[in-house]
């Protein structure tokens, strides 16, 4: 399960880091229209985290908040991963999509400090802050912990 875990969180970075990468390279100063009037690709850098929080904050407090505690929920996992049994596929893939994810946002905001999103949904008037993978994988992880813990 640990290994199953690692690999999901590995897999997950890998998968961010690649689509960022071509976002920078192919998107940047674009949008491309997938679906209109519903989904676009669109570069956009966030200094903050999720809806641009913290983005006009001071240098100490975008650190506190985007750089320390992230840091400490991924220890807190890769501790929960090798030294917590949980013998509960759903459990793990969770745990390791929320690792995966963090580690591509940290990443971004250790390297550039900023990070990089490029998914972008809106209807009508109505515009979703644009995310990226490492966006998708934190949460499609919380959901797969929430299920499997009321599950049981």
């Amino acid at each position: 399960m640990r290994f199953q875990a690692l690999m999901v969180a590995v897999l997950s970075f890998i998968v961010d880091r690649v689509t960022k990468l071509a976002a920078e390279k192919f998107l940047f100063g674009k949008v491309f229209s997938v679906i209109p009037g519903f989904f676009d690709l669109r570069y956009a850098e966030n200094k903050g985290a999720a809806f641009s929080i913290f983005s006009g904050s001071n240098d100490i407090v975008r650190k506190v908040f985007l750089l320390i505690i992230p840091t400490i929920v991924a220890v807190w996992i890769l501790y929960y991963i090798f030294f917590k049994s949980v013998n509960n596929k759903l459990f793990n893939l969770g745990l390791g999509l929320i690792l995966g994810g963090a580690a591509g946002n940290l990443y971004d905001r250790i390297v550039y400090g900023k990070v990089i999103d490029f998914l972008d949904f809106y209807i009508a008037s109505y515009h979703w802050p644009t995310f990226n993978v490492a966006d998708v994988s934190v949460f499609l992880g919380c959901l797969l912990v929430l299920f499997s813990y009321y599950r049981r």
